[in-house]
C-alpha cells in the first residue's frame, strides 16, 4: 500500500514511469515528473484514469492558451494578479491598474472580500488567505461573467504554479507544489451561504480546479465559521473529492492556536491571531476593497501624475522633498519640488543606510504636542527596470527662533528601504506622518544586483533611461479627488 502523501522514492518513480508509458511523445515532453505524480495521486495511482485525466488537461491547456497567460515572474514585467507579501520573485504588491491589468480583474477585485498570498508556513508551503465573509456575493454573479471569473482564476493558479511554488521549492530545498489556504468567514451571513447563483459558480470552479489543478492543496482552514455554515458545508462536500475533504479543517472563532501549529506567528496576520501587520503596505496583510482598508484607486488616478523624471543605471537615484505643516493636511496637498541635480542627489545619497539607526522614530514623535498622526500617499510608476528601492525620511521642525526661523530636529526614518516593482504596475505608498511642521523627503534608487530576483539588463538596455512618474497627496485630498470612502484601518 502506497502512502500518497509520503511515498518512497522507488514508489514514486515506479508510478511516474507507469503513467508515462501511457502517454504519447508530445504529452510526455510537456509534462514534468511533478505533473505526472500530481495526476497519479489524484486518481489513486490508477494508471488508465490518470492518463485520461492528463490527456484532457493537456488538450485544455493548448486550446485555452493557458501557457500564454501574462504570468508575473522574476524575468518579466507582468503585474501580479493578486496581492502578495513576503516573496523575492516579485516585490510585495497590491492589485493596481497596470497597463496589462484587464478591467474585469479590477471589477472582480471590488466584489471579492480581499485575498493575498501571505508568506509561508513552517514547512515552506505558501499561505493563501481569502476573506470570504467580506465578499459581495450577490454582485459577483450579476456583474462578473463565468468567463471572466475563470480566466482570472486560471491566471492566479498559473502564478501560483510558475512563480510562487518554484520560489518556495528553492527555499525549502525540496519540491513544494501545495499551498495552505485560509478562508476567513468573519462577516458571512445566511443570505451569502444560500445564494444559489454564487453557489453554482463555486461548484463549477471547484470542479475545474480538481480537474486541471489537482493536488495543489496541502491544508485548508475555514475559520470563524458560524453554526449556519454546517448546512452549506454538507452541500459543498458533495462537490469535492474525499481526499480533498480530508485536508479541510473547519474552525470557529477560537482558531488561532490551530493556525499557529502550522504557520509561524510572524507569517500569520494579526487579525487571525498572529503577529504580522505588513504595516509597510496599504491595506496591511490582506487588502480588502469591501472593508475599505486601503484606497482602491481607479485607472485614471495613475494617468496624469504630477512629476516626471529620469533615472539610469549610471545615475540611479532621485530625491523629492517638500515642506509639510498641519495646515497642509486640512487645506491642500504638498506639491513640493523634485530635486534631481547631481549636487542634490549626492547630498541625499547618505540617507540610504546611515539613518536607519537614528535614535528617534516615528513612534517617538507620536507623543509630541500637535503630533496627531496623519497619512499621506505616494503614487508612482516606472516604464521599465528591475525594481526600485524607496525610502522616506521625516525632518521635523522644532521651535521657532526670534527671527522666525525653525530649528530642525533630528531626521526620522518613517518608511525604511523597501523594494517595489513600479515597472510591473503602479505603486501606492502609504506614509504615516506626524501632524506637525516638517520636511518630507522621498528617496528612490534602482535596485542593486543583490535585491530581488529580476535579471540585470544587458549593456544596450542599461543605456535606456527609466522614466519615473509620481504624485504625493494627503489622504483627505486623495479620497476626495477620486470619491473614495474613508479608510478603515485595523
Amino acid at each position: 500500500m502506497v502512502d500518497l502523501d509520503n511515498p518512497t522514492p522507488e514508489q514514486r518513480t515506479q508510478a511516474i514511469s507507469a503513467l508515462r508509458a501511457k502517454l504519447d511523445a508530445e504529452e510526455n515532453d510537456y509534462c514534468t515528473d511533478l505533473d505526472i505524480w500530481r495526476f497519479s495521486v489524484a486518481r489513486q495511482l490508477d494508471v488508465d484514469k490518470s492518463a485520461a485525466m492528463i490527456k484532457e488537461w493537456y488538450l485544455w491547456r493548448k486550446s485555452a492558451g493557458i501557457d500564454d497567460l501574462p504570468v508575473a515572474q522574476a524575468n518579466n514585467q507582468h503585474p501580479v494578479p493578486y496581492p502578495i507579501r513576503g516573496y523575492a520573485s516579485v516585490a510585495d504588491a497590491n492589485l493596481t491598474p497596470g497597463i496589462t491589468v484587464k478591467e474585469y480583474q479590477l471589477k472582480v477585485n471590488k466584489y471579492f472580500g480581499g485575498g493575498c498570498w501571505h508568506k509561508r508556513d513552517k514547512d515552506g508551503h505558501p499561505v493563501y488567505i481569502e476573506r470570504i465573509g467580506r465578499y459581495h456575493i450577490k454582485d459577483i454573479p450579476k456583474k462578473c461573467s463565468m468567463g471572466e471569473l475563470f480566466e482570472y482564476h486560471y491566471l492566479m493558479q498559473e502564478f501560483l504554479s510558475r512563480t510562487v511554488f518554484p520560489e518556495c521549492t528553492q527555499l525549502a530545498g525540496r519540491d513544494i507544489s501545495q499551498q495552505v489556504v485560509i478562508f476567513d468567514l468573519a462577516g458571512i451571513s445566511i443570505g451569502m451561504l444560500s445564494h444559489i447563483p454564487a453557489l453554482n459558480m463555486l461548484r463549477e470552479m471547484l470542479a475545474k480546479d480538481q480537474l486541471y489543478y489537482p493536488e495543489c492543496m496541502f491544508k485548508t482552514y475555514v475559520v470563524n465559521a458560524p453554526n449556519m455554515f454546517v448546512t452549506a458545508w454538507k452541500l459543498i462536500k458533495g462537490w469535492l473529492d474525499p481526499r480533498v475533504i480530508s485536508k479541510i479543517h473547519i474552525l470557529g472563532k477560537d482558531h488561532s492556536e490551530e493556525l499557529l501549529k502550522q504557520i509561524p506567528a510572524h507569517s500569520l496576520p494579526s487579525f487571525l491571531g498572529g503577529g504580522c501587520r505588513c504595516s509597510h503596505m496599504a491595506g496591511g496583510c490582506v487588502p480588502s476593497v469591501p472593508m475599505s482598508n486601503y484606497p482602491d484607486l481607479p485607472r485614471k488616478a495613475f494617468m496624469s501624475l504630477r512629476h516626471q523624471v529620469q533615472v539610469s543605471y549610471a545615475e540611479p537615484r532621485h530625491s523629492y522633498t517638500c515642506d509639510v505643516s498641519p495646515v497642509d493636511f486640512e487645506q491642500r496637498s504638498p506639491w513640493g519640488s523634485p530635486m534631481s541635480s547631481p549636487q542634490t542627489l549626492q547630498s541625499y545619497a547618505t540617507w540610504f543606510g546611515f539613518k536607519k539607526d537614528s535614535p528617534r522614530s516615528a513612534s517617538d514623535l507620536a507623543d509630541a504636542p500637535l503630533a496627531r498622526t496623519r497619512y499621506m500617499y505616494v503614487r508612482f510608476m516606472a516604464d521599465r527596470g528591475r525594481g526600485m528601492v524607496v525610502e522616506v525620511m521625516w525632518q521635523p521642525f522644532g521651535a521657532a527662533t526670534t527671527a522666525g526661523l525653525y530649528v530642525q530636529d533630528e531626521e526620522v526614518l518613517i518608511y525604511p528601504e523597501t523594494l517595489v516593482d513600479p515597472q510591473r504596475a503602479p505603486v501606492l505608498l502609504e506614509l504615516k506622518v506626524p501632524n506637525r511642521a516638517g520636511q518630507l523627503v522621498l528617496n528612490w534608487r534602482i535596485a542593486n544586483f543583490d535585491e530581488g530576483q529580476a535579471p540585470f539588463p544587458g549593456p544596450e538596455e542599461a543605456q535606456i533611461p527609466i522614466v519615473l512618474e509620481y504624485s504625493i497627496d494627503s489622504e483627505d485630498d486623495l479620497l476626495e479627488e477620486f470619491q473614495l470612502p474613508p479608510i478603515k484601518r485595523d
